[in-house]
C-alpha cells in the first residue's frame, strides 16, 4: 500500500490519502502501517529485527494471558491447600493434595509447558516461524 507520513510536533502521523497530507509528506510502500516510524530524528521503516522484536513481544504476552486463564480454573485448590497449610492444618492440606493429586499435576504440565512455548517464541529467527507457533495447550 502507499503511504503517506510527515512530523508534526515530534508526532508521526500517516495517510493513504495524498490530498490529506501536507506538501512536505513522503511517500513509503509498506504493507501495513505498523512498519513505518519515527526514530525521532527520521521517518522509515521498521527493520525486519525490529517487526520481529515486537511480534515476540506480542506473543509472549498472548501467551500469558492464555496460561494464567489455564492456571485460574484451578486456583482455587492450591488456595484451599495453602490456607490449610497457612492455619496450621498439616492433615488437612495433605489430603487435599491426594484428593486434587490430578489437577497439582496438570498445573505442573501447564507451567512445563509454558517454559518450552516461551523458549520456542524466544528462539524464533523469523516472522514466518514465529507466526507458525500456535498457542494452544494440550
Amino acid at each position: 500500500m502507499r503511504l503517506y507520513a510527515w512530523v508534526e510536533n515530534g508526532l508521526l502521523f500517516t495517510t493513504e490519502d495524498k490530498n490529506l497530507a501536507p506538501a512536505n509528506a513522503i511517500e513509503l510502500e509498506v504493507a501495513s502501517f505498523d512498519d513505518v516510524i519515527y526514530d525521532g530524528t527520521q521517518i522509515r521503516l521498521k527493520t525486519e529485527e525490529e517487526k520481529l522484536t515486537e511480534e515476540k513481544q506480542k506473543k509472549l504476552e498472548e501467551l500469558k494471558r492464555y496460561v494464567a486463564t489455564l492456571l485460574s480454573q484451578t486456583d482455587y485448590i492450591v488456595m484451599r491447600i495453602a490456607e490449610a497449610e497457612a492455619l496450621g492444618n498439616k492433615d488437612t492440606a495433605k489430603q487435599l493434595r491426594r484428593k486434587y493429586a490430578t489437577q497439582l499435576q496438570q498445573r505442573q504440565a501447564i507451567r512445563r509447558w509454558n517454559k518450552q512455548m516461551k523458549q520456542a517464541i524466544r528462539k524464533a529467527k523469523t516472522l514466518e516461524e514465529l507466526r507458525s507457533i500456535e498457542i494452544r495447550y494440550g
